[in-house]
This record gives structure tokens, C-alpha cells and sequence, in this order.
């Protein structure tokens, strides 16, 4: 073969295997000639991508305001469970207390109810479409909020949950949906197909869709609301009866009206039975004496029975009450912080009300402390186990 038979075939195999360009310009299919990208196709792959974090998100925020409207302890100032409680143990641990201090905690009711609303709105925002990118954006900040009270004492920072939902709602706000897929896009076709001569214009067409968006938000808050206020009177009227189960007791406090049969003695032994002390002969071991304990101060002590740690705090009403110091989250050990009568969870950010039969008012569970039942001996001053 000779050397122009050599360099053609060499030009022809580089233009096979896409090295080359054919002289001529011809397309072929190869690394020349490969079609740019279509960006629609693109764009909707990535709006399909996004479906299924856009109804997670808007369901949970939707699903979230109506557990606060419907919850009877929620949209309280006091209380286990209540808005009240939680902001109170949003200023012990929140980088933004003083706000917490401003804002919050003189209208705590209001926040609460504010809270719920928005979240609503957000969740829909989010599943309709209708202002998407400003319900996406509503829920970054609501989610930030969250992070920097609910979430921020807990350690280590990937274990709260709000941070993602931020991250989440930020990823939605710059993408949008697309123009599919939303009832936003819908309302644009009607719209733009409309009999009038005259096309709706574009503030217009915002001003209808904000108020779709909030007519629905309320119309949910409306129903949720109701619902709310009949499980709350539900659980009113029961207390009234005395047949009140053992988390409304609980939010009831504990009194002596709480337990009839006590028989008379200290103030801590009239409301033992509610919080753990009982009446019963001190037959277990002694773990601590009443001199130990002024108001609002705590002893801890090692169970002998479980080997779990322990506490025994003498409540401001001069109760005494004893708790596993077990954390129900994840099984640290939770610690006792007399400035605010909490049970605080260094870990996670879990608080518990020793006053209210260590109900979980903050954090990441919603279990009680174990209750350890204790005997107080009036004549010695000894604490005992009974249990």
C-alpha cells in the first residue's frame, strides 16, 4: 500500500471513530456531531426530580399546622406541651433569646396560632403551586427559626431535624416547579384563554392567586381550629368529672384537690401520689434526707434497683418529687436546671416539667421521665425507695 493509500485510510478511521471531521461538513453520529441538550427536556426532568420533596414538605408543613390547632395543650400559656412552655425553654438555650423574650413570650398564644396559619399556608403554597417560590422561601425562613430555637441545643446539629427542612425549602425557592404540574399553571391557561378582549394583567392575577392561597389557608385553619376546640372541651369536660385520664391530670398539676383519699399530713405527703411519694412504710434504701433539699433544689442518686441515675427535687410548693434521669430520646443522662425548675437533656435539647410529672415540653420526644417512687419519713427526714 502506498503512502497515500496509508494516509486515507488513517482519515477515514479518524472519521469513523468521531477523532475527525469529515472535510465536506457532513453530519455523522459522533463526538462532532452530538445535539446540544435540550433545555426543556432538561427542565422538566429536574421539575419531575423535585415532585416528590415538594409534597413532602407541603404535606408535612400542612399536616404540622393542623396537629397545633388540634392539639389541646398546644396554643396554651402554661403547661406541658403548651407554646408558653416552649418558649420559656427557647430563652435558656436560643442564640435569639432576646427576641424569643421580646416577641414571643408576652403573646405566646398569638405566636402560636401565627405559627400554625403559616405553616398552612406554606404547605399549601407548596402543593398548589400558587406562589411557589414565596411559599418556598416562607418556609426557609420558618424552618430557620425553628433551627435556632427548637433545634439548636441539640448536639450534634445533623440530629435536628429542622436545618434539612430549611435546606429542603431553599432547594424548592431557587428551582420553582417549572411551570408544571401546579395550579398556578392552570390558572395562568384560563387565564390566557379567557373570553374578555382584554387579558388579565399580571398584578392582577397575583392578587388572585394570594387570595385563593388564603381563603384556603384559612378555610383548613378554620376546620383544624374547630376541631381543636372541641378536643379541647372534650377534655375539659372530663377533668370536671373526675375521670380525667393521666395526661390531663398531668396538665392539671399536682394538687392536693388531685388525690381526696391522702390522708392529712406535710404538703409534700398530700400531694405525694400525683408525683411519686407515697404514704407507704419506708422499707427501701435511703437515698437522701429533706435537710439536703431547700425549695427549688435537687440530690441525685443512683437507683439501686434499675442502676439507672436518679434525681429528687423539692418542688417551690414544697413537694417533693423523684425521677429517672434517663433521657426517653436517646439515653442521656438529663440534667437539672434550677433557674428555669426544668429537666434539660444536654444532648438533644429535651426538657421535661418535674412539676408536671416530667412531661416532655421541648425537643425531640414526647415521653415522660420514668417516675421512681419515693417514701418520706416526717419524724426522720428520710427519702426512701419504695418501689
Amino acid at each position: 500500500m502506498s503512502r497515500r493509500d496509508r494516509l486515507r485510510a488513517q482519515r477515514e478511521a479518524s472519521i469513523r471513530d468521531g477523532s475527525r471531521r469529515p472535510r465536506d461538513g457532513s453530519v455523522r453520529r459522533d463526538a462532532w456531531a452530538a445535539e446540544p441538550p435540550d433545555p426543556g427536556a432538561q427542565l422538566d426532568r429536574l421539575t419531575l426530580a423535585l415532585l416528590p420533596l415538594r409534597a413532602f414538605l407541603g404535606v408535612t408543613f400542612v399536616y404540622a399546622g393542623i396537629d397545633k390547632l388540634t392539639d389541646p395543650n398546644f396554643l396554651q400559656a402554661t403547661g406541658p406541651g403548651s407554646i408558653g412552655a416552649q418558649l420559656d425553654g427557647f430563652v435558656r438555650v436560643s442564640p435569639i433569646a432576646p427576641l424569643v423574650q421580646l416577641f414571643g413570650q408576652p403573646f405566646p398564644v398569638a405566636i402560636g396560632l401565627l405559627i400554625a396559619v403559616a405553616e398552612i399556608a406554606i404547605g399549601l403554597g407548596a402543593l398548589s403551586g400558587l406562589l411557589f417560590r414565596l411559599s418556598a422561601a416562607g418556609g426557609f425562613a420558618l424552618s430557620i427559626l425553628f433551627w435556632l430555637t427548637a433545634s439548636w441545643a441539640t448536639k450534634p446539629y445533623y440530629y435536628g431535624p429542622d436545618l434539612p427542612y430549611a435546606l429542603g425549602w431553599l432547594t424548592l425557592a431557587l428551582a420553582g416547579t417549572g411551570g408544571r404540574y401546579t395550579i398556578e399553571a392552570w390558572l395562568d391557561r384560563e387565564f390566557d384563554s379567557g373570553l374578555d378582549d382584554e387579558p388579565v394583567s399580571p398584578e392582577r392575577r397575583l392578587v388572585l392567586k394570594a387570595g385563593l392561597l388564603g381563603v384556603a389557608a384559612l378555610a383548613v385553619t378554620g376546620l383544624a381550629g374547630t376541631v381543636g376546640a372541641s378536643v379541647l372541651g372534650r377534655q375539659r369536660t372530663i377533668a370536671g368529672t373526675g375521670t380525667t385520664p393521666a395526661t390531663s391530670d398531668t396538665a392539671a398539676g399536682p394538687t392536693a384537690s388531685a388525690a381526696p383519699s391522702t390522708p392529712s399530713g406535710s404538703p409534700a405527703l398530700t400531694a405525694a401520689p400525683s408525683v411519686g411519694a407515697t404514704p407507704a412504710p419506708a422499707s427501701g434504701p435511703v437515698v437522701a434526707k429533706v435537710s439536703q433539699l431547700a425549695s427549688g433544689r435537687a440530690v441525685t442518686f443512683d437507683d439501686p434497683i434499675t442502676g439507672d441515675p436518679g434525681v429528687i427535687i423539692k418542688l417551690r410548693d414544697g413537694t417533693f418529687v423523684a425521677f429517672d434521669t434517663v433521657c426517653t430520646h436517646a439515653g442521656c443522662t438529663v440534667e437539672y436546671d434550677r433557674a428555669s425548675g426544668y429537666l434539660i437533656c444536654p444532648c438533644h435539647g429535651a426538657a421535661f416539667d418535674p412539676a408536671n410529672q416530667a412531661e416532655a415540653i421541648a425537643g425531640p420526644t414526647d415521653q415522660p421521665l420514668a417516675v421512681i417512687p419515693i417514701h418520706i419519713d416526717t419524724a426522720s427526714g428520710r427519702i426512701t425507695l419504695t418501689g
